[in-house]
This record gives structure tokens, C-alpha cells and sequence, in this order.
């Protein structure tokens, strides 16, 4: 019984570690969530499109592209690996944009939300299951899902 629950589990998280770039964005071709479509649905800012680069490493605080790039590459990074789970909460996945689920997180700072996605943390596996990302894909991901939170 132990076997099916675990596979239960991990079935979800394993097609999540596919790769999903062809799929539509809205919901990686399900029908859209009601964070995607209600009245609180999530407005993104229009930002210019990602490129297939890493994220830049470094960036400047007072909005510049660098950090506009960083924000699209994050989005896409997310939309590609981690939506899956983040958007339902699988697995007990912090929902992107709930405070109460990311503001203990986020009190614990960068580094620590960092090394959990890069290595893994409770029911999700390092980079989201998806060992094929660049660490500064994921910190990228990190970045986009912690600014969601308001």
C-alpha cells in the first residue's frame, strides 16, 4: 500500500521533470487554473522575450532590463519545470503567490530557498526534477516564485 501512495506521489513529479517548452504557458496544456483565470488571477508584467540563455548572474536594483531578462527567464524557467507543482500546491508545494505559504520561507532568505530547489527539499527533487537546468536557471525560478509573494 506504501508502493501505490509513493507512486501516487511521484507520478505527478516525474512528468513535471519533463520538458513542457512546447506546451502552451496558460497551464502546459490543461485547462487553466482558477489563479490563472478568476478575478485574483495573476497579471504578469509584459517583459521582452526570454531568451534560451542562462539567467545573467549579476543585475542592477533600479529595473533594468538585466532584470526584466532575469524576471522573463525566471518565468519561463517556471512555466517550464515548476508550475506543475506550484500551482496546486502538489506534494505540499508552496502555491506561487500565497504569502502564508512563502512567507516562513522566505524569513529563512535567498540562500536557503537556493539550496533547497538545487538540492531538493521534502517531496521535491533537486531543480524541480529536472537535472538538465543550469543552477542559475533555477536561482532565476527562485527569484520569479519569492516575487510573486506580495
Amino acid at each position: 500500500m506504501k508502493y501505490v501512495t509513493l507512486l501516487a506521489i511521484l507520478a505527478p513529479l516525474s512528468l513535471a521533470a519533463c520538458d513542457q517548452s512546447g506546451m502552451t504557458p496558460a497551464g502546459m496544456g490543461m485547462a487553466p487554473t482558477p489563479m490563472q483565470t478568476g478575478p485574483r488571477a495573476m497579471r504578469l508584467p509584459e517583459l521582452p522575450a526570454a531568451s534560451a540563455q542562462p539567467a545573467p548572474t549579476a543585475a542592477a536594483s533600479d529595473g533594468s532590463p538585466a532584470i526584466q531578462s532575469d524576471l522573463a527567464h525566471g518565468l519561463q524557467v517556471y512555466r517550464q519545470t515548476c508550475a506543475f507543482c506550484h500551482d496546486k500546491g502538489i506534494a505540499g508545494a508552496p502555491i506561487i503567490g500565497e504569502a502564508s505559504d512563502w512567507r516562513p520561507r522566505l524569513a529563512q532568505g535567498m540562500t536557503a530557498l537556493y539550496a533547497s530547489a538545487l538540492q531538493g527539499r521534502n517531496a521535491m527533487p533537486a531543480k524541480g526534477g529536472n537535472p538538465s537546468l543550469a543552477d542559475a536557471d533555477v536561482r532565476a525560478a527562485v527569484d520569479y516564485l519569492a516575487g510573486q509573494v506580495h
